[in-house]
């Protein structure tokens, strides 16, 4: 099977060098410069005390290709559309498995001509360290979920990886995707803001005050997610991921642009229109907004 990975950051990187062991994988990315380093020495993944590399094959055009049998789309929400006529012209008959934070994108995704689209959530840690290099912080399970249509060769990938790097059937894609958007807000933009690890977030009882405020706030959008998911889950998840530094806080110290749009702008899109009171996520947002338009230059 032939399998074409749009996005070379972390989680790009991740599967492709977890998937590429089993699987024929194309890295589909922006830079040549990256592309050489991909063909040159392969995607090496550090967890832990071990290491593996994985040959794969990369190029900056998905038109190069023609005899994909999936694509996984792993870039940003707001680098979606920039992809879109490339993902038409591909195929409509190409099944997509996209894998991104937030719930802003599904719209578009529903837009697209393609019958056959999966979700994904993925809950591994990783960090990217360079054009080829990622380190796997926590392993875990990629959650994936139908948006319509079918399966199909998803349903092998699954099969043929679930020693090495597991995915999980759910029946639901919003309530997956909720779920992961639950955990990304309580913790992203605080660690942004804060510059402290994951762990330190429940350690800290006045940053953990404003975790367990966010969580009141978001049940007023979605309150069929009570009882799905908890504040305890996230304790948790916070304990599990005690030393990781956040994809938002990485982006702040690197200055790159954030997903606070997708994380918590679509949220207060919904907050007005539904006239609710999210006054913690309104200063989330802006401090997050302000220091990135600081970083950026903008």
């Amino acid at each position: 099977m032939k399998i074409g990975i749009v996005g070379g950051g972390s989680i790009g990187l991740l599967f492709a060098g977890y998937l590429g062991e089993l699987f024929d994988v194309t890295l589909i990315v922006r830079r040549e410069s990256q592309v050489n380093a991909l063909l040159r020495n392969g995607v090496t993944i550090h967890k832990e005390s071990t290491s593996i590399t994985t040959i794969v094959q990369a190029t900056t055009s998905m038109k190069a290709e023609s005899d994909f049998n999936l694509v996984i789309v792993t870039v940003k929400e707001y680098d979606l559309s920039s992809i879109e006529n490339e993902l038409i012209e591909i195929g409509i008959t190409l099944p997509i498995l996209f894998v991104q934070n937030g719930i802003g994108h599904i719209n578009w995704v529903k837009s697209l001509p393609h019958p056959n689209l999966v979700a994904a959530s993925v809950e591994h840690g990783a960090m990217r360290v360079n054009d080829d290099t990622v380190r796997h912080l926590g392993e875990a399970k990629t959650n994936i979920a139908l948006i319509r249509g079918e399966w199909g060769v998803v349903e092998e990938v699954a099969a043929k990886s679930i020693d090495t790097f597991p995915f999980l059937y759910k029946s639901d894609y919003e309530e997956m995707l909720l779920s992961k958007l639950f955990i990304n807000v309580l913790i992203n933009p605080l660690t942004a803001l804060t510059g402290v690890t994951n762990g330190k977030l429940v350690d800290n009882p006045h940053f953990h005050r404003i975790q367990r405020e966010l969580f009141h706030e978001l049940l007023l959008l979605f309150p069929h997610m009570e009882g799905i998911i908890s504040i305890e889950d996230v304790i948790g998840i916070c304990h599990n991921t005690y030393l990781n530094r956040s994809s938002m806080l990485k982006d702040i110290e690197t200055l790159r642009k954030t997903e606070i749009e997708s994380i918590l702008g679509v949220l207060l899109e919904r907050a007005h229109e539904e006239n609710h009171f999210v006054p913690i996520m309104n200063i989330l947002y802006s401090l997050v907004k302000g220091i990135e338009r600081e970083g950026l230059g903008g």
